[in-house]
């Protein structure tokens, strides 16, 4: 009975190897830290293309939190972003858009509340180098990313990630 069942997990251990070796990456998709861009100090992004491509038309999203003596900030940095080249190196562009909520415990200013919190949106974009394997792996990115409101327009915000392509 024991040389079935050995026999039945070698068999199986060996489909799945084949399986593994043969699947290929069908669409870019990356996961990444990062430092500065659109979310603001960091943020932890998601990145998918809408067709089946390494390029074209896709889309990030992201989270970030960052707290230090009684006060935080969480940014939400999503966005649209079309990549063009081709094998594995490409020129990013984008426009999207990141939530922020701040949070300062240390403020009594309102009266009755101990918390003073507050939420806005910039708008943001992307120009920049991507360099992200056609069979997956390191994913980097380096890139000039200006933060816009109605009344202000910062263009010299940067954005440098690492992470994986898959």
């Amino acid at each position: 009975m024991k040389k079935y069942i050995l026999a039945i997990l070698v068999f199986l251990g060996l489909q799945f190897f084949a399986q593994a070796q043969s699947s290929e990456r069908e669409k870019g998709r990356g996961v990444y830290v990062e430092l500065f861009g659109n979310g603001i100090t960091y943020s932890f992004n998601y990145d998918q293309r809408f067709s089946n491509r390494f390029d074209g038309l896709g889309f990030k999203a992201g989270v970030s939190y960052f707290a230090i003596d009684g006060s935080s900030l969480t940014t939400l940095p999503l966005g649209l972003n079309y990549l063009l080249g081709k094998e594995g190196k490409y020129f990013e562009v984008g426009m999207g858009g990141t939530y922020l909520r701040g949070a300062d415990k240390n403020n009594n200013f309102t009266v009755g509340d101990s918390r003073t919190v507050g939420d806005g949106f910039v708008g943001t974009m992307v120009f920049g180098y991507r360099r992200e394997p056609v069979d997956g792996g390191f994913l980097f990115r380096a890139s000039l990313t200006p933060v816009f409101t109605s009344e202000f327009f910062w263009p010299l915000s940067i954005g440098i990630s690492f992470g994986y392509a898959f």
